[in-house]
C-alpha cells in the first residue's frame, strides 16, 4: 500500500509538472489591446446581421421579444421548463441572449430543438460518459469532446450561429484582450464549448485570436444587452443562494468569491429593468451547481416558476406560428432516435474528428457483470487515449495491484493497452494486452485478451440480450503470486448469452434490473482442455420510502467432464483468503476435489439514503452512498457435508464520488470474517475510465 501511495503522489507531481511544461512551450497568446481603457467595451461578432435577422422576424409590425437565459451550472436546466411553458403560451423569443450553462440550453433551442427534445437529450445519457478527465495541458481538467460529438450527432455538422432559426448572442470573456466577447456568428460547436469553459475545469477556447472563457464568471445574467435590441424582454434567472456552505473551506471561499462579483453585476442589471421586464425567478436558488442528476426536477421547477408569471406573459405578442420548426424538429427526432440507439447499447457515440487525451488512468478488471476471469488487476498510472470515429485506443503505464482481498496487495510496474472498435451499431470488438514485472520473482507476467460483444434491445428497451465470445490468455512462467495462482500458460474461452431486464418502477417496492447469463467455458493449459457450463443470476429489491434494499446474486459452474476441480474465479463473488479455494481447478494436471459443482451466492442487505448527498467544497459530491451487511456462501465440496457452504460475512460501504456532478468514481470497500480461512478479509475496488 505504501508503494501505491508513493505512486499516486508521483503521478500528481508529474501531472502538474507536465502542465507547466506544456504551458511554457505551447501557443503564446498576448494581450491584443494596448488600451486599458477599452476593457469595458465589448467586442461584437455579427451584430449588424443579428439586428437584420430580428427585423426580418418582426417585419417592423411589432416590438421584438427577447429572452435572457442566465448561467447557473446545473441549475440552468430550469430554463428547459421555462421554454416549455413559453411555447404553451404561444411565445417564442425573437432572439436569445445567454451565457454559461444557459447557453447550452439556449443554443440547442435556437438550433430548433423543442424543450422536450432538449430534456430528452440531457436525461437519456450519463454525463460521466460524455466528459473525460485529463491533464490540464490546455488549461482544463475536463475534456468535452464526447459531449460535442454527441450534440453533433443530433444537430448535424457544419452548423453556424448566423443560420440558426432563432438569432442568439452568446456572451463570453476573453483572456487575451480582457474584454467581453458577444458572439452571434461563427462555428456553433466552438461557441458552444466556449460558453461553458469554466476556468480550471474546462480549457479556454480559441476563437478569432481570442481565448474564450465562460461569460458567467463576470455576470451571471447579461440583461442590459437584451435591451439593445428590444423593449420586451423575458428574463429567466437561476441565481445561487445556498446558506449551508462552509465559508472557511479554501475551495468554497474561492467559488463564493467569484460568485459575489458575477451575482452583483447580474442583480444590478436586473434591478434596472424590474418594471419593464418579465422576470422568471426560477425556484432553484438553493440547489447545488453540481446537481446534474436532477435535470427533470430542475425542469419542473423552471416550468412552475414561469407559470407564476402568466399574467405578465399574456401582455406579450403571440410569436409562435403553428408550423414553427415542425420540419426541423421532426428531423431532430429521427436523429435523436438513431443517436440514442447507438449510445444505448454501449454508452458510446461516434467521435467527430480525432481526440487525444493524457491523464491519470485507473483501469480495473472488477466490473459490474464482470467479463474478465483470469485477470483481477487494477492499473494506476499515466494514460493516453486516442478516439477517432468508432475507434478507441488506450495505453496505461504505471503500477498494477490487486485489492479485492487482503492476501495480495503488492504493486508492480505494468503496461496495459486496450483497443475497442464499434461497428454495425450492435457490435463491439475489443483487444487488450498487458505486462507487469514482479521484483520479488524477478519475472514478467503477460496477458492477452479479445472479445466480440453483440447487443440488442427489445420491448421498449426494457430487455437487453447480449452475445459474448471472449478469449483470455495469461503467461506466468515464474509463479508470480499476483497472477492469482495461474501458473504457466493458461487460456480461457468463454461463449455466453445473457439477458438484462429493467422493470419499470411502480409504487414503493421496486425490482432492480435483473441479470441472467449462461456460458460455455473451455479452460486450457495448451496441452489439455476442460469444459464447463456456467451461469449467473442477479436480482435486487428496493423500497422507495425507507431506502432499504436487498441484492441477491448467484454464480454457478459445473464440470462437463465429471472430473471435479471446478475452477474458482474472484469474479464469482465469494470474498475469501482461503488459498485452497482461490487456487482450485487452476492446475489441470492435478485433482484435489471430486465435486463437479461450484456455486457462489452473495446476499447484500443495506440502506441507501437517496437524499444523502454531502459535498466537499462544491467540488466533489458523494452520491448513491450505501451501507450494508453482506453474506457470501460457497458450495464447492462433495461428500456428506457438501450441504454446508463456506461462509464469508461482513460490512460493505459504497459511494459514487462525483467531480462537479459530471465525472464519477464508484468506490466500494468491505471488511468481514472469512469462516473458511478463519481470518479477517477486506478489500476495495473502484474504477475510473479516461
Amino acid at each position: 500500500m505504501k508503494t501505491c501511495k508513493k505512486l499516486i503522489f508521483l503521478v500528481l507531481v508529474l501531472s502538474f509538472s507536465l502542465s507547466s511544461l506544456f504551458a511554457e512551450t505551447g501557443d503564446q497568446f498576448t494581450n491584443a489591446s494596448a488600451d486599458i481603457l477599452a476593457a469595458d467595451i465589448p467586442i461584437k461578432y455579427g451584430d449588424a446581421n443579428f439586428r437584420s435577422r430580428i427585423q426580418e422576424k418582426t417585419q417592423g409590425q411589432r416590438s421584438p421579444v427577447g429572452l435572457v437565459l442566465s448561467g447557473g451550472s446545473a441549475r440552468a436546466f430550469a430554463h428547459i421548463g421555462v421554454l416549455k411553458y413559453l411555447e404553451e403560451q404561444n411565445i417564442v423569443p425573437d432572439f436569445i441572449i445567454s451565457n454559461s450553462m444557459g447557453s447550452i440550453v439556449g443554443l440547442m433551442y435556437a438550433a430548433g430543438m423543442s424543450a422536450d427534445q432538449i430534456l430528452e437529450c440531457v436525461t437519456n445519457v450519463s454525463l460521466q460518459t460524455l466528459f473525460d478527465l485529463t491533464f490540464p495541458l490546455e488549461g482544463g481538467m475536463l475534456d468535452p469532446s464526447r459531449f460535442l460529438s454527441k450534440t453533433t450527432s443530433i444537430l448535424g455538422e457544419d452548423l453556424r450561429l448566423e443560420t440558426l432559426p432563432i438569432p442568439i448572442i452568446v456572451v463570453s470573456e476573453d483572456l487575451v484582450t480582457k474584454r467581453q466577447i458577444q458572439i452571434s456568428e461563427g462555428d456553433f460547436y466552438t461557441v458552444l464549448q466556449a460558453s461553458f469553459a469554466l476556468p480550471v475545469y474546462f480549457p479556454p477556447v480559441e476563437f478569432n485570436g481570442h481565448l474564450l472563457l465562460d461569460g458567467g464568471i463576470t455576470n451571471l445574467a447579461p440583461i442590459e444587452l437584451a435591451y439593445d435590441y428590444a423593449d420586451s424582454v423575458i428574463i429567466s434567472t437561476t441565481f445561487y443562494d445556498v446558506d449551508t456552505l462552509n465559508l472557511k473551506n479554501p475551495l468554497t471561499l474561492l467559488n463564493v468569491s467569484i460568485d459575489i462579483a458575477k451575482r452583483r453585476r447580474g442583480v444590478e442589471e436586473l434591478k434596472a429593468h424590474l418594471e419593464d421586464s418579465v422576470w422568471i425567478r426560477c425556484a432553484v436558488e438553493d440547489v447545488s451547481f453540481m446537481e446534474f442528476s436532477s435535470v427533470k426536477e430542475l425542469t419542473a421547477k423552471g416550468y412552475a416558476s414561469a407559470k407564476l408569471q402568466q399574467e405578465k406573459l399574456i401582455a406579450l405578442p403571440r410569436t409562435l406560428s403553428s408550423e414553427f420548426l415542425d420540419e426541423t424538429r421532426s428531423i431532430f427526432a429521427q436523429r435523436m432516435e438513431i443517436s440514442q440507439d447507438e449510445y444505448h447499447l454501449f454508452s458510446h457515440g461516434m467521435q467527430y474528428g480525432n481526440t487525444h487525451l493524457f491523464g491519470i488512468g485507473f483501469d480495473s478488471d472488477q466490473q459490474l457483470f464482470d467479463d474478465s476471469y483470469l485477470k483481477d488487476d487494477n492499473t494506476l498510472g499515466l494514460k493516453y487515449v486516442l478516439r477517432s470515429g468508432n475507434l478507441d485506443l488506450a495505453v496505461n503505464t504505471g503500477m498494477a495491484f490487486q485489492s479485492y482481498t487482503n492476501t495480495h496487495m503488492a504493486a508492480s510496474p505494468a503496461l496495459r493497452t486496450q483497443l475497442d472498435y464499434y461497428f454495425l451499431k450492435h457490435f463491439k470488438v475489443s483487444a487488450n494486452a498487458s505486462t507487469l514485472y514482479d521484483f520479488s520473482a524477478n519475472a514478467f507476467q503477460f496477458s492477452l485478451g479479445g472479445s466480440l460483444d453483440g447487443r440488442i434491445y427489445f420491448f421498449d428497451d426494457t430487455l437487453r440480450l447480449r452475445f459474448l465470445q471472449s478469449l483470455e490468455h495469461i503467461s506466468n512462467t515464474k509463479g508470480i503470486q499476483g497472477a492469482g495462482y495461474w501458473d504457466g500458460h493458461t487460456l480461457l474461452s468463454t461463449t455466453g448469452l445473457d439477458a438484462l431486464y429493467k422493470i419499470p418502477e411502480k409504487g414503493n417496492w421496486n425490482l432492480k434490473p435483473t441479470h441472467v447469463s449462461l456460458q460455455y467455458q473451455v479452460l486450457s493449459d495448451y496441452t489439455s482442455n476442460r469444459s464447463f457450463l456456467a451461469s449467473q443470476v442477479g436480482i435486487g429489491l428496493s423500497h422507495a420510502t425507507t431506502d432499504i434494499f436487498a441484492d441477491l446474486s448467484t454464480s454457478m459452474r459445473f464440470a462437463l467432464d465429471g472430473n471435479g476441480d471446478v475452477p474458482f474465479f474472484l469474479s464469482d463473488g465469494f470474498r475469501t483468503n482461503n488459498s485452497t479455494i482461490t487456487s482450485q481447478g487452476h492446475d489441470l494436471t492435478t485433482s484435489t476435489n471430486s465435486a463437479n459443482h461450484l456455486v457462489a451466492t452473495r446476499l447484500l442487505l443495506g440502506y441507501q439514503p437517496h437524499a444523502f448527498k454531502p459535498s466537499m467544497a462544491e467540488l466533489f459530491i458523494f452520491e448513491n452512498s450505501s451501507v450494508g451487511a453482506y453474506f457470501d456462501f460457497l458450495w464447492y465440496e462433495s461428500g456428506a457435508d457438501a450441504w454446508a457452504p463456506a461462509v464469508s460475512m461482513g460490512l460493505e460501504l459504497h459511494t459514487d464520488i462525483s467531480l462537479l456532478g459530471i465525472r464519477t468514481l464508484p468506490f466500494t470497500v468491505y471488511g468481514g470474517w472469512d469462516q473458511s480461512a478463519a481470518s479477517i478479509v477486506w478489500g476495495f475496488w473502484f474504477n475510473i475510465a479516461l
